[in-house]
């Protein structure tokens, strides 16, 4: 009975690493049995014997992972198979040698010929080896996987699949090829498993954080040409109001000689002057600023824009998601604008708001493009459609991170896109 507690309070704390890194990795439904659920499912998996020549047990673990996706996972099924695919071979590996160590201890060193309590207490041992394994994974990668989930596309992750798939295939037919004699001749296999899983975790992490650093980029040179207008804007008023007096003087002239209309025309003029395209469109000065910036895009090609946004500073979304969100559906939306070959019917509509714990936003935009779908999905219809065709598969990737939904609807004349996500 000691010997079972004392196996069951390894086999949890070893699968309790395993299992922080896996409900940080795939996007797990919205539910409360969930969690617990997939310790226990973790907790199962990670105690898997894996014999040499032998395959049971491997697929054993990959089952258990597809099943993982099934029934716990949401939405981006490529992402959460990626990172099953990443953990695969570490978990098999793991197992592996440690379940082969104890047997060629027993057959090598003892010969076969153990006490029973003797057996217990090697069997506990090579068990308990896994802790140190996973504490160190666990240690190496928690600082990783915040970033992996964040900015990473459904193109990288197959980009990462491949990569994995490498391990995946090559653990497989190794310890099913090997020996039980010498068993022990993988283990150089196991150990590259097991670097290459941490090597695409850290690959993964810098992506995504050179994504990141291109996105705030991108929002500093937003910022930077809405604070640069902002003041020009404000030293044309402090010229202006430096030469008030001399306008004051002349329009003064125009009255007192009653030439109302030269005086109209040039209190007009002067109004030009203090006009400003800078507008305070929210309380979010960064997407402020990117809107400001779109407005006066689109005001160059005769676009009406009508922006209805109510979003303050802090609103539980990071900045950078949220204004990739808004600045791609924008851009969707100016670019189909353009095509409109009637200038007077060229208009784009934005609301967005925080209400009841959900981030609501729509765009709305006049269209004379053509809709090209493939596999029920919408393409580019530029001719580099290599380099562009990414703006809605990633407004879509942002909305499927927060667990939130979108929806696209489109007629003749005009394009539509929906989003809620929950704060």
């Amino acid at each position: 009975m000691g010997e079972i507690i004392i196996k069951v309070i390894i086999c949890i704390t070893y699968s309790l690493f395993l299992y922080n890194i896996l409900k940080e990795l795939l996007i797990l439904k919205e539910s409360k049995w969930v969690k617990p659920l997939l310790f226990l499912l973790v907790l199962y998996t990670s105690d898997t014997v894996i014999f040499p020549e032998e395959i049971t047990g491997c697929m054993a673990i990959l089952f258990e992972f597809l099943l993982v996706i099934l029934l716990f996972c949401s939405k981006n099924y490529v992402h959460n198979l990626s990172c099953s695919l990443v953990f695969y071979p570490i978990i098999v590996s793991i197992n592996y040698m440690t379940q082969d160590m104890g047997l060629l201890i027993w057959k090598y060193i003892f010969h076969e010929s153990m006490t029973p309590i003797a057996e217990a207490i090697l069997s506990s041992f090579t068990l308990a080896l896994r802790i140190p394994f996973w504490y160190l994974i666990y240690r190496f990668t928690r600082k990783w996987i915040v970033d992996i989930s964040l900015n990473l596309t459904s193109k990288m992750w197959f980009i990462i699949d491949a990569v994995c798939i490498t391990s995946f295939i090559g653990i497989i037919t190794i310890i099913y090829n090997s020996d039980s004699a010498t068993s022990y001749l993988t283990y150089p296999a196991c150990i590259s498993c097991i670097f290459t899983g941490l090597g695409t975790c850290y690959l993964c992490s810098y992506i995504s954080q050179t994504m990141k650093t291109a996105s705030e980029v991108q929002i500093l040179k937003y910022q930077q040409s809405y604070y640069e207008e902002l003041d020009n804007n404000q030293q044309n008023i402090r010229k202006l109001r430096h030469d008030m007096k001399n306008h004051l003087n002349v329009i003064h002239t125009f009255l007192a000689n009653q030439e109302t209309k030269q005086a109209s025309e040039y209190l007009s003029n002067l109004s030009d002057e203090f006009a400003t395209d800078q507008q305070m469109f929210c309380q979010n000065s960064i997407i402020n600023a990117i809107l400001n910036t779109k407005y006066i895009l689109a005001k160059e090609h005769h676009i009406k824009c009508y922006f209805l946004i109510d979003i303050d500073n802090n609103i539980g979304i990071d900045s950078i998601s949220l204004c990739s969100l808004i600045a791609n559906t924008l851009d969707n939306a100016l670019e189909a604008s353009m095509q409109v070959p009637n200038i007077s019917k060229r208009n784009i509509s934005v609301k967005a708001r925080c209400f009841n714990g959900f981030f609501s936003y729509e765009i709305k935009n006049t269209r004379d493009n053509t809709i090209i779908k493939k596999n029920g999905r919408i393409q580019t219809n530029k001719k580099d459609s290599e380099s562009h065709g990414f703006g809605l598969k990633n407004i879509k990737d942002i909305v499927n991170r927060y667990h939130g939904t979108i929806e696209i609807a489109y007629t003749d004349e005009e394009f539509c896109v929906t989003t809620l996500i929950p704060l």
